[in-house]
């Protein structure tokens, strides 16, 4: 054989080999990228994808049993299962345990980050003794500030994180003059922004901004700008900026200058806001109602629905990345999610399907919000609660025998009955009772879910704010 010969065969063995290397190469990666992705062989030799869900839990490190086998890492923690139901519970020593049946789909993952697990035997500590009996409790939205309202308008605010709460007091009397006791007794607070800095306070008079940081640089909205508002919220985090329903006409206020826009939009009956991005209620007289995007940023206005429902609410929020889109037409709600429409809505360009849309048996919700970091979407009446999953598309109703219900986390329910405490998840899952509390009152577990406050009577019958090391 000669060299040229010789050389063409190497030549062609060397390019054999690294096609072949190439294909193994390829396949290995996509073998892998299908396994990464949740595929898999079943018993019959048939491809099929699986789910991936992540277990969070507080306080971390618990065990996590999934389907009776227990995984070799605590929470937190992730586990590849094929599609359907499973059962996972979790359990720490010398905590309460947490079990749930969770269905998972197909290339999808289900995160549950708010399983907690709470100390079978906390310790009890008195925050404050009551000298008299407060007229409400409310926990920030932030949960890191407690606000205890007393007759005669006294405010005391307390930082709930702190391992000795130091109490503010701000006295409303001298900031809303020429007010009755009842009146200043009677003052709702409405909203709350989400650093925990201000509050808005409706009174017989009209709207007031508090500062709880600073009570000197509160304002009295009515009597700074002269005008009669009847809906008020904030817009943004900080709170100095708000949105401002002025007989039907929506407004924006600056607090940092104390400016007063220009009317952005007539004939508004309500509004719901995600940062610039607002939804608004407008009729205008002989005409249906209609649903309307505004864009504060950029003034511009976006026709979404028309409606002919005698109650109708509009809402909007941002959950990973994406908006949602929540319409209530009585008792039917409808929820989308996705991009927002850039054009007004017509039967040429119309809406995103709706990822669910489901009648409420208990009727015309009474209330609404976003929790959950806006995964959950929760209308109520009374005790009658429906909450729809953003995470898996889910609805869950029930109805809880209590004679207080409120949210004392973004995950849970907290209800007072017969004189206990109970916490369950927003899906009705997971109870737990604690010690007794006044029914009068709510309870919150703080944002580092370290103490649950709660106010309940002593041996004495003494009315006091206390607090459990839950953590």
């Amino acid at each position: 054989m000669d060299k040229e010969r010789r050389k063409k065969i190497q030549t062609t063995k060397l390019i054999i080999t690294e096609i072949f290397m190439l294909l193994i190469i390829v396949l290995t990666v996509v073998i892998l990228t299908f396994i990464v992705m949740g595929y898999h062989l079943n018993e019959d030799g048939k491809l099929e994808q699986s789910g991936l869900v992540q277990v969070d839990s507080f306080p971390t490190g618990a065990t996590v049993t999934i389907d009776d086998e227990v995984l070799p890492n605590e929470t937190n923690t992730s586990k590849i299962l094929p599609e359907g139901d499973h059962n996972i519970q979790l359990k720490k020593e010398g905590y309460t345990s947490w079990s749930k049946t969770v269905t998972l789909h197909s290339g999808f993952l289900t995160k549950l980050s708010y399983p907690h697990l709470y100390k079978e035997n906390p310790k009890t500590e008195v925050v404050t003794e009551f000298k008299e009996k407060p007229l409400l409790f409310l926990p920030s939205k932030n949960r890191n500030l407690g606000l205890l309202k007393y007759p005669g308008g006294q405010l005391t605010t307390l930082n709930l994180e702190s391992k000795s709460p130091k109490e503010t007091t701000i006295n409303l009397s001298e900031i809303i003059k020429n007010s009755t006791i009842e009146d200043l007794d009677a003052a709702k607070i409405t909203d709350w922004s989400n650093s925990g800095e201000r509050i808005i306070l409706s009174t017989k008079t009209g709207f007031f901004i508090i500062d709880l940081e600073h009570p000197e640089y509160s304002l009295d909205l009515s009597a700074e700008f002269d005008i009669k508002i009847s809906d008020l919220h904030f817009l943004n985090d900080q709170g100095d900026r708000l949105g401002v329903l002025e007989n039907n006409n929506f407004r924006t206020i600056s607090l940092s200058d104390k400016k007063l826009s220009d009317i952005l939009a007539k004939n508004v009956l309500s509004f719901s806001n995600s940062g610039s991005k607002v939804v608004l209620i407008a009729k205008k007289p002989e005409e249906s109602k209609k649903i309307i995007l505004y864009d504060i940023s950029s003034k511009s206005e976006i026709f979404l629905a028309d409606s002919l429902a005698e109650n109708t609410q509009a809402f909007i929020s941002e959950y990973a990345g994406r908006f949602t889109l929540v319409f209530i037409s009585d008792n039917v709600v409808t929820v989308r999610r996705g991009d927002l429409p850039t054009e007004n809505i017509t039967k040429e360009n119309p809406l995103s399907e709706p990822i669910g849309k489901y009648t409420l048996d208990f009727g015309t919700p009474k209330d609404f919000d976003f929790r959950g970091k806006n995964q959950l979407v929760v209308t109520s009446s009374g005790n009658n609660i429906a909450v729809f999953d953003l995470e898996n598309y889910k609805l869950t109703t029930y109805s809880v025998e209590a004679d207080l219900t409120f949210w004392v986390s973004e995950y849970t329910i907290g209800t007072v009955s017969g004189g206990k405490l109970v916490l369950r998840d927003f899906d009705n899952t997971n109870s737990v009772t604690f010690k007794d509390a006044e029914s009068d009152f709510q309870a919150v577990i703080t944002k580092d879910n370290s103490y649950l406050y709660y106010i309940s009577k002593d041996n004495s019958e003494n009315l006091n704010l206390v607090r459990d090391l839950i953590k």
